[in-house]
């Protein structure tokens, strides 16, 4: 009796292979990913190379969403399939079998599933983990030996994933043993063949749909503080998923609706078959359809990210550091009388050692504004005290310089046009001219902060100084240093970081004066191992949603396939021709497929806003970059979808017409 169960469930599997195979390859596909993204953190050739924390816990955290998704796709796709075998299980049970009988019969079809998918997956991860491993090191510029650890030595880590698989799909199983516990076989023949559950607040969901979009949409356009963004992105992103799911049906139908009241297009043969079946199947199957919306919008946002940051960063890094060195110094061995001769020693040395290059020495202080009906105005000591982020705060950088050879016209500042602080700085009772981002020639810091930050030029230390004491929110007793920072430009040698360090006594005004050298390649390099590993992850979070995608549009169509099988031998009684029945489904696939094209396109361009401010916390502000990215990415995704859009139309047709 015992051989009759397994027999039966892998006669089951052979049968509708069609279903299973997808899935198997899911299976192993997802569970590749995952063994890749948590052996790399385990990884001992990895943990030589020093400075890893923050890279394991991105790749740790990369594992956690890939294991949560996992979970979600895997159940969500097993549920397709066994509602395609609920008539088979009816059957079943309508012949003899009890419930315990069947439940025996799906046990072994999960212990197959796991047998078909866990062991292949388990040794294309050893396999193929060496070459992800290179890939890793190259996008991370990691300076290891790939093979000093061995051939095949991922073995734990592989192990480790195989169980949360495992565990995976014997929770899927028992959602499955719940969920036909209450059947009786003839409910399970019916339900084999019924569509979405009708909800009787249909029009108060679809409401509350296009209320959270709104909101989710909202939040996205109006957030301008990058700290806010973090969160908030987060928050519009929920809602705009929840209202996906709510009002999909209703905004599509809208649509449909009007089509079907123009009378002269919807009567025309080839239009009134494809009208009337797409309102059937966006009403029945919103959910699916809403599913391949968020997953198509995901793989953009997440992508499109990813690429900006890795190919973004020389841009970061020449915004952090406009300079190919920076030395940097403490401002209390500075004093302000010391400025002629510490500049004079940095100067000199570029001289008597014949090396082509230029200095120019910053003094910047920051300070904390707010603005107020769109004017600024100083911090009071309570506002200081308790900082509020729903506050519109400013960040103003009081700079001076005695390397700029920028004219001021007799006013006492400089301020950027694209700032427009005139007016705060007359209200000071000081005089101010403004210049373009291009007419300046200091080269100055140019990356996003926490807050909105302008920049202002003091005609000399004095006028800075003065202006520093009335902004001061702590009082003028207390006393705000600025960062000195030198900035060397032009023909320099390869070695000169090392040169400074030789040559560091040289420089100083003051015994006690500290310096901190900054190469602007080598932060490059440190800024490629932290992004190299973001986008090595979302790489493989955007593959997973892709390929996902595509599962969800072949699972939909295969199921209305078989569904549709009785309805268009009624049509073809009724004396629909076989070239009018092609044309029919390929309207109505082309319409259908496009519908979550529609949304992931108009969902990624409300997202941009907060996403880009989000972004400019980790130092991306190359707007154009990150707009040429998401074209990009939209390439990758329409190539992807037409191609899904080719193969299911050809799977759709032939079961339909029985070809």
């Amino acid at each position: 009796m015992k051989s009759l169960y397994y027999r039966l469930a892998l006669s089951g599997i052979k049968r509708n292979k069609k279903i299973f195979m997808p899935f198997i390859g899911t299976v192993i596909f997802l569970m590749v990913l995952c063994s890749i993204c948590l052996s790399l953190p385990l990884d001992k050739s990895i943990a030589k190379a020093g400075g890893m924390d923050t890279m394991k816990s991105i790749l740790s955290l990369g594992v956690i969403i890939l294991s949560i998704f996992s979970f979600i796709m895997l159940s969500s796709v097993y549920s397709f399939i066994q509602k395609r075998k609920l008539k088979e299980q009816g059957l079943y049970l309508i012949l003899g079998l009890e419930k315990k009988h069947l439940r025996i019969i799906l046990f072994w079809e999960i212990i197959y599933i796991i047998v078909f998918s866990v062991v292949p997956a388990s040794i294309l991860s050893i396999i193929l983990y060496k070459l992800s491993l290179g890939i890793f090191a190259k996008m991370t510029s990691l300076p290891i030996n790939i093979f000093e650890e061995g051939i095949f030595n991922n073995f734990y880590p592989v192990f480790f994933v195989a169980l949360i698989f495992i565990l995976i799909l014997i929770f899927v199983y028992l959602i499955q043993i719940i969920k036909v516990k209450n059947y009786s076989p003839i409910d399970l023949v019916r339900e084999s063949k019924a569509g979405e559950k009708k909800n009787k607040f249909i029009k108060l969901i679809a409401l509350l749909g296009i209320i959270f979009i709104v909101a989710g949409y909202t939040i996205s356009l109006t957030t301008k503080n990058p700290l806010q963004a973090f969160f908030k992105f987060f928050l519009a992103a929920i809602l705009v998923i929840i209202g996906t799911y709510f009002a999909f049906s209703a905004i599509v139908s809208l649509v449909l609706e009007i089509l079907k009241n123009n009378k002269k297009f919807y009567y025309k043969k080839e239009n009134f078959l494809s009208i009337s079946g797409l309102l059937y199947r966006v009403k029945n199957n919103s959910k699916s359809l809403a599913n391949i919306a968020i997953l198509s919008t995901a793989f953009t946002i997440v992508l499109t990210s990813g690429i900006s940051l890795y190919v973004g960063i020389g841009d970061i890094t020449n915004r952090l550091f406009p300079a190919p060195y920076t030395i940097k110094t403490d401002a209390e061995s500075l004093k302000v009388e010391k400025i002629d001769q510490y500049r004079n020693n940095i100067n000199n040395l570029l001289i008597a050692n014949n090396i082509k290059g230029e200095s120019s020495t910053t003094f910047e202080w920051s300070i904390p504004l707010i603005r107020d009906k769109n004017k600024i105005r100083v911090l009071n000591n309570e506002e200081w005290a308790g900082v509020n982020l729903k506050k519109d705060f400013i960040s103003l950088d009081i700079i001076y310089t005695p390397d700029t050879k920028l004219d001021f016209r007799g006013k006492d500042f400089i301020y950027f046009k694209e700032d427009n602080n005139e007016e705060f700085i007359k209200s000071l009772g000081y005089s101010a001219r403004a210049i373009s981002n291009e007419e300046n020639d200091i080269p100055l810091e140019n990356v996003g902060t926490v807050f909105e930050n302008n920049k202002i030029i003091a005609r000399d230390y004095e006028s800075a100084y003065k202006l520093l004491k009335k902004l001061n929110p702590k009082g003028s007793n207390e006393e705000l240093n600025p960062k000195v920072n030198t900035l060397i430009r032009g023909d320099l040698p390869k070695n000169f970081k090392n040169y400074l360090r030789e040559h560091i006594d040289d420089l100083k005004v003051d015994p006690n004066q500290k310096f901190t050298i900054v190469d602007r390649s080598a932060t490059k390099m440190e800024f490629l191992s932290l992004y190299g590993v973001i986008f090595f992850v979302g790489i493989l979070l955007s593959i997973a949603f892709l390929i996902t995608m595509g599962l969800a549009i072949y699972y939909k169509f295969l199921t209305e396939g078989y569904e549709d099988i009785e309805r268009f031998k009624i049509l073809e009684k009724l004396g629909l021709r076989e070239i009018e029945a092609r044309e029919s489904i390929k309207k109505q696939m082309l319409i259908l497929l496009f519908l979550p094209i529609i949304f992931c396109i108009v969902h990624t361009s409300f997202a941009l806003p907060v996403l880009q401010k989000f972004l400019m916390l980790i130092g991306l502000m190359n707007t154009k970059l990150f707009i040429k990215s998401m074209i990009f990415v939209f390439i990758i995704y329409i190539i992807f979808y037409l191609a899904i859009y080719k193969f299911t139309e050809k799977v759709y047709t032939k079961i339909v017409l029985e070809i």
